[in-house]
């Protein structure tokens, strides 16, 4: 009897503790809104899964909620967001982030990292032809390509152009200078 006990609390471990571990490897989360928000184009009526590759569009009167293994993405109304998995790209709008477990946001040619795996929230906008990034909690870093990086410390903000190659103007290919 007490063997048997033994093999029913283990067997209740594991299906408990199994969705969140298949959840932090396949890239799945719920996805939650109210008011007018799209799914891949289509109305979402309640709460959802969410898959690598799904599109999150919020209207005048819409916010959703990501929420995942990995923390929490709340998008704001006149949103697109693409979720990736372990990342998710703002196209248009804004969000606020919450995670422990490194859950960046790409915008643009921009990559923004929390600094560590300890709880960090930050607050990503993009619009009006600016990505604006905001450290709640915790330190962030902001990447983009060659150009190296910016850390973005707790209650500091840090605004870029919303412009191809990070905002920065590639110097136009010519003839070299006449040599005197």
């Amino acid at each position: 009897m007490r063997r048997s006990l033994l093999q029913k609390s283990v067997c209740l471990a594991l299906t408990v503790l199994s969705p969140f571990a298949f959840a932090q490897t396949t890239g799945v989360a719920v996805l939650s809104g109210t008011g007018s928000v799209y799914l891949n184009g289509g109305l979402l009526s309640n709460s959802n899964a969410v898959v690598s590759g799904d599109v999150i569009q919020t209207k005048d009167n819409g916010t959703a909620a990501i929420n995942g293994p990995g923390g929490s993405v709340a998008i704001e109304p006149n949103s697109i967001v693409r979720f990736q998995g372990q990342s998710v790209a703002l196209d248009r709008g804004q969000i606020s982030v919450a995670t422990g477990q490194s859950l960046t946001v790409n915008a643009r040619d921009f990559r923004i990292t929390p600094v560590s795996n300890e709880w960090t929230q930050f607050y990503v906008t993009r619009t009006g032809g600016s990505i604006n990034v905001m450290a709640r909690k915790n330190d962030v870093t902001i990447n983009c390509g060659s150009s190296g990086s910016d850390r973005v410390k707790e209650g500091q903000q840090i605004s870029r152009l919303d412009a191809d190659n990070c905002g920065l103007i590639a110097k136009a290919a010519g003839a070299p200078t006449a040599a005197h």
